[in-house]
């Protein structure tokens, strides 16, 4: 009887697919918004050579109320100028606006300038 051992990737990918799924079931997001946050969470995975659970946990769940933020219309407060502009100077600024551009490009959700800030903030730090 062979051991089947999961490599680390998709025990991460379990613990994420699970954490949004709880949020659905909850009431807290939609389906729409749990479907993106599940298509993204593979994107990552498949992009991210070592990424670090907690803070892929605080993207992604920090994405899903992005998301439902841009279903209803509402905005968070907008970033920190100065904490934006330190981001900029990021080596993996670029990088992360790029990926999140591919990111957003999956859905039709219209996440505002601020909800993008706060996101290419979580990307930079998973690529750092």
């Amino acid at each position: 009887k062979k051991m089947y051992i999961k490599r680390k990737g998709e025990y991460m990918r379990e613990q994420l697919w699970e954490r949004i799924e709880i949020l659905e079931q909850g009431g807290v997001i939609s389906q729409k918004v749990a479907q993106f946050s599940k298509k993204v969470t593979d994107i990552m995975l498949a992009e991210l050579e070592h990424p670090k659970q907690d803070k892929m946990e605080m993207f992604i769940t920090h994405l899903a109320m992005a998301g439902k933020r841009a279903e209803e219309g509402t905005e968070e407060n907008p970033m920190d100028e100065d904490l934006l502009e330190s981001m900029k100077e990021e080596p993996n600024y670029e990088k992360a606006l790029k990926l999140l551009e591919r990111l957003l490009g999956e859905t039709d959700l219209p996440f505002s300038k601020t909800e993008q800030d706060f996101l290419s903030v979580h990307i930079c730090n998973l690529l750092s």
